[in-house]
């Protein structure tokens, strides 16, 4: 078994620098997925933003999520668990960090070979009640190399039992997102966030409490996924989750102009 708890003497606190320089040389090896809010859109005037400012205090709004993964270079999509904990968590950041109440939500796991028409949704937040909607869209792109792995992961003293067969794979998540006047179908604002998150897991499954393993940054705490197999969905559920979180806070700064 693998166990972190290992007494021996740490190797110096120059290889987390070491290790955050090859992972930066890593991530360059990836491509940020294009944009595709404007294929859920279709064709729309130029957004003016100052529309903001004549919204009613806390407006009531619709929340559709779709996850896209009609791109040649996209990820597999997210499971249904981790789409419906994402909406989730959609819906709280925008009730906590903009004057929305979020009162009506759906998500697609996978919208098909093609984007729904945009009449379609516009349709089904009148349907709700709701005079506005916010359309979210996740999409990411993902690579996984072949990697040595410290035998107790990536913590001081960890190489000093020696590397480990495995793989390094890296999901670069994108969150856009729309917030529309369902009345007219005009965009109010549109805002987009980007954050990554990395995997690292062994050639051959062994009993560990290292791996697999996944990381944010060198900053924030490794999560550790319970189940072998669902691994890849964490991983892209955590940055998807970060690009949300990016997403929201330029909608709030732009909100905030106003």
């Amino acid at each position: 078994m693998l166990n972190e708890n290992d007494d021996r003497r740490p190797i110096p606190g120059l290889l987390l620098t070491i290790l955050g320089i090859l992972f930066l040389v890593f991530a360059g090896c990836g491509e940020w997925p294009q944009a595709r809010l404007d294929a859920y859109l279709g064709q729309q005037p130029a957004v003016d933003i100052s529309r903001l400012a004549g919204l009613p205090g806390v407006v009531q709004a619709g929340l559709v999520v779709f996850n896209d993964t009609t791109a040649s270079d996209s990820a597999p999509k997210l499971s249904e668990a981790s789409l419906t904990s994402l909406t989730e968590h959609v819906r709280q950041q925008l009730m906590h960090d903009v004057p929305l109440e979020v009162v009506n939500i759906v998500h697609t796991p996978n919208p098909g070979a093609s984007p729904p028409e945009f009449t379609s949704v516009l349709q089904w937040a009148r349907d709700q009640h709701v005079d506005y909607l916010v359309m979210v869209i996740l999409s990411s792109s993902e690579i996984e190399v072949p990697e040595r792995l410290p035998w107790r992961g990536s913590t001081l003293g960890a190489i000093g039992r020696g590397l480990l067969l495995g793989y390094r794979a890296e999901n670069l998540a994108l969150a856009e997102l729309a917030l529309i006047d369902a009345r007219t179908g005009h965009v109010l604002a549109r805002v987009e966030g980007n954050a990554w998150a990395s995997l690292e897991r062994l050639d051959v499954p062994l009993e560990s409490n290292v791996y697999p393993v996944v990381r944010r940054n060198l900053e924030d705490p490794a999560i550790y996924p319970e189940k072998e197999e669902d691994a890849h969905d964490v991983m892209r559920a955590v940055a998807g989750g970060d690009a949300v979180n990016q997403a929201v806070m330029r909608l709030k700064e732009a909100w905030g102009r106003f």
